[in-house]
């Protein structure tokens, strides 16, 4: 049996009634291992986010199981569901959706602060991470004084905040020039080799192939080519 540590099972799910209704997953199966970085790519409308929202605990499926670190969640409570992504999985999104009202360090030490509650070295441990990530001169600017790809970094920090296992990124570098693009994927890349995190990244940016271990091509809701990325 496959180790089900990130994985959906049949997943079927549909938005809208009636003549409305979408079928956004059509029995999805997939498993992403353990230390990996996967690409899900296809084209808009293809399910490719739905099945993110799934792997992240913010969606249930109709029909389907869908696990987390072993865990079918389809089992597990709310307030269990919320435990679980927030200790196991992090979100980094296009649009960063950085608190424009914090300092880039107080935005880092606030996703410090959720995951694990306040901590004297919260902010000691912030820093690091956005040093670790070339920040150091930025620490205290505003988001609206920083480049997108600055911010994507900074947004970065904060999901890594924490030290999930798990991270999930929709439309990374959709907004970012070639190069602060490519250093995004650079620094998820290492997430995976350095520090054996699990990736999965939604995007129709073409890069990301040179970074992946498999590629993941969704159309209408179902997986129609499964096939090994340049770093597999």
């Amino acid at each position: 049996m496959p180790d089900q540590f990130l994985a959906v099972e049949d997943a079927r799910i549909s938005f809208g009634k009636g003549s409305a209704r979408v079928r956004a997953l059509r029995g999805v199966s997939v498993t992403f291992e353990r230390g990996t970085l996967s690409l899900v790519m296809g084209p808009s409308g293809s399910g490719k986010t739905t099945l993110l929202s799934l792997l992240g605990c913010l969606l249930s499926p109709d029909e389907g199981i869908v696990f987390v670190d072993g865990v079918a969640v389809n089992e597990l409570s709310v307030s269990e569901k919320t435990v679980l992504r927030r200790q196991k999985i992090s979100f980094v999104f296009q649009a960063f959706r950085l608190l424009h009202s914090l300092s880039a360090i107080d935005n880092v030490a606030l996703g410090l602060e959720i995951r694990e509650g306040k901590r004297a070295d919260n902010m000691v441990r912030a820093r690091e991470l956005l040093l670790q990530f070339g920040l150091r001169g930025k620490l205290n600017h505003d988001p609206n004084e920083l480049s997108p790809g600055e911010k994507q970094r900074v947004a970065i920090a904060r999901a890594l905040a924490g030290d999930p296992p798990i991270l999930l990124a929709d439309e990374p570098t959709a907004s970012l020039d070639a190069e602060a693009g490519r250093n995004i994927c650079q620094i998820l890349r290492s997430q995976v080799d350095q520090n054996g995190r699990t990736v999965v990244v939604v995007s129709h940016d073409p890069r990301w192939k040179e970074f992946a271990d498999r590629m993941i091509t969704l159309s209408d809701g179902q997986i129609k080519q499964e096939e090994q990325g340049n770093k597999a």
